[in-house]
């Protein structure tokens, strides 16, 4: 008796074995992405702040429907201001309220010292989203330039 010998070349056994391994490969790897996609983006819901930057040359700030635009500043020393007037951070909304009155779409100016804790930053943005101002981050080149 002598040895069997495979009707097949051996090239053909061992991409067999090389399409079988990347297979595994592929699968092991798609399955965890879809699941990872499909839990990060499925939500319908942002748990985000909604916050602009300042353009001069945006369409949405030349056609802002309030003439005055408002400044809240957070100093380092937990000290919070609107406009240059010191404010109470509980006060806060409800003062901006009264300000702004029914108009819709103001912009409200976010200031805040770069050592400031970012919670209190969040909460002070999170505060002015509860008026009826849009909240716009004020950064070191729109300090720089003519503010309405």
């Amino acid at each position: 008796m002598g040895l069997r010998t495979s009707p097949r070349p051996p090239w053909i056994l061992f991409s067999s074995q090389i399409a079988l391994l990347y297979s595994q490969v592929v699968f092991l790897m798609v399955i965890p992405g879809v699941l990872v996609f499909h839990y990060a983006w499925a939500q319908d819901t942002s748990y985000g702040l909604f916050v602009l930057t300042y353009f001069p040359e945006s369409s949405f700030f030349r056609h802002v429907p309030c003439a005055k635009a408002w400044v809240v500043r957070v100093e380092s020393n937990g000290e919070w201001y609107l406009n240059s007037k010191r404010i109470e951070p509980d006060d806060l909304p409800e003062a901006l309220r009264a300000q702004i009155g029914g108009q819709t779409g103001c912009i409200v100016f976010f200031d805040a010292k770069s050592d400031v804790p970012y919670a209190e930053a969040i909460h002070a943005i999170d505060l002015i989203e509860q008026s009826p101002g849009r909240v716009v981050l004020l950064t070191p080149e729109t300090k720089r330039g003519h503010i309405p």
